[in-house]
């Protein structure tokens, strides 16, 4: 898969080979601004993080958009496949990482989850998930994010996935998904998401304050 948008952006699958490039991409424009991330400390990702979603490139379902003619990564949208036991295959994970600050996204991710059933809501068993979508702060307003994603439609339907989901931590990526038409499911409020002593798990300023879970039929 290689598509020319027109204005000198190239998206096309990752491979394996690209793994390193990508990751020291999604540690400057993706990480540091991504709301679970910065709104639990330390606000430094776990290695166990970086090494979860780096791992869906091997699924073949992950796409970068580079510049036609530098050929540097201006984006990047990591996903992967998930089905029917997802929420309690992230329960398990969550369990295994314990107090980790992975461990903590992960809980937060598997009730997240957990409310959305996507799988019993829409009756599917084959679903793509968009867990990480990034842009180069220098081309953003471009709609690099928004191209990905309309490519990752294209790709899962063609992989032979049902579903496309993603739970956007972040309000602008919400409101992407908001402009490309999907569906939003569920909302999860980043105040009421609260720990033992009743104090939100995830601090943020504005505009992040929920997770909200959309999905499109493929």
């Amino acid at each position: 898969m290689s598509n020319n948008t027109g204005d000198d952006i190239r998206i096309c699958v990752i491979q394996s080979q690209q793994r390193q490039l990508v990751l020291d991409f999604l540690r400057i424009h993706y990480y540091r601004e991504e709301p679970l991330t910065i709104g639990t400390e330390p606000k430094q990702q776990d290695q166990a993080d970086e090494d979860f979603n780096i791992s869906n490139i091997d699924h073949g379902t992950c796409l970068m958009a580079t510049d036609a003619q530098s050929e540097t990564i201006v984006g990047v949208l990591l996903a992967g496949p998930k089905g029917p036991e997802e929420a309690d295959h992230l329960f398990e994970e969550a369990a295994v990482e314990g107090s980790s600050k992975w461990g903590t996204i992960l809980k937060f991710l598997a009730c997240v989850e957990r409310d959305a059933n996507v799988c019993q809501r829409f009756g599917v068993q084959k679903v793509l998930h968009a867990h990480v979508i990034g842009v180069d702060t220098k081309v953003r307003g471009k709609n690099i994010g928004g191209r990905l994603m309309s490519e990752l439609k294209v790709l899962g339907k063609q992989l032979g996935y049902e579903l496309l989901t993603a739970d956007c931590t972040s309000y602008y990526s919400a409101k992407m998904c908001e402009r490309l038409g999907w569906e939003c499911i569920n909302t999860v409020y980043y105040k009421d998401y609260v720990d033992e002593n009743k104090k939100p798990v995830f601090v943020l300023d504005p505009p992040h304050e929920c997770c909200k879970t959309f999905a499109v039929r493929l």
